[in-house]
């Protein structure tokens, strides 16, 4: 069991940055899509950085599904127990990717509530599918081309240039789909129990109040 809190100690450094990251986009969700009257876009241009902000950072959260791969190399290590592998490593990674996944639910939840009240989707299902279809293709370039959402002020150039070379790789498009295919099926599993939540908690407190 030593070993494996060493190594739970070990990853609590990278995973805390790697949820703090994904925590910037839910967080914003609260400050950007508050509704507001009237019902139309903010002119503020903090609003639209913020804005540009929140879309650069999203992918971060569904991201946090991909480092299940460090888990692997974990669970390999010679030292580490069997105990130490169910006790200790299951329910840090289990714990981390939640958080992490449960940010992007409630951050995409948050954008398709706002564009809903403005009246600027029609088809909330298209405009979900097509959200997730993009931070696939974000995750892909996080995880295999090693880019962070800042190289797009920071490296403009950089990230033109493997956007543009992984067109010619076959990895990319196998990669994004699969990515895709799994953000999307957990995603409407993690809202419909976050409404169902939502839905009970709203019974429960008009009950009590009457």
């Amino acid at each position: 069991m030593t070993e494996a809190f060493e190594q739970f100690l070990g990853n609590f450094q990278w995973m805390s940055w790697n949820l703090f990251l994904a925590i910037i986009p839910c967080v914003l969700s609260f400050i950007l899509f508050a509704k507001r009257s009237p019902k139309r876009l903010p002119l503020n241009p903090l609003w639209w950085l913020g804005l540009a902000i929140f879309i650069l950072f999203l992918p971060n959260a569904p991201y946090i599904i991909t480092d299940i791969i460090h888990f692997v190399d974990d669970v390999r290590l010679p030292d580490v127990s069997e105990n130490g592998v169910i006790f200790v490593l299951i329910p840090q990674y289990t714990l981390f990717i939640l958080l992490g996944f449960q940010c992007y639910v409630i951050s995409m939840m948050k954008l398709i509530q706002y564009l809903s009240w403005l009246n600027l989707i029609k088809h909330t299902a298209l405009m979900e599918i097509s959200l997730n279809f993009i931070c696939a293709i974000g995750v892909y370039w996080g995880r295999v081309n090693r880019l962070n959402s800042w190289d797009v002020f920071t490296q403009p150039r950089y990230v033109i240039d493997h956007a543009l070379s992984n067109l010619a790789n076959p990895n990319f498009f196998f990669g994004t789909i699969v990515f895709f295919i799994i953000f999307t099926s957990l995603y409407y599993i993690f809202k419909w129990i976050n409404l169902a939540i939502a839905f009970y908690w709203q019974n429960h407190s008009h009950h009590v109040s009457a």
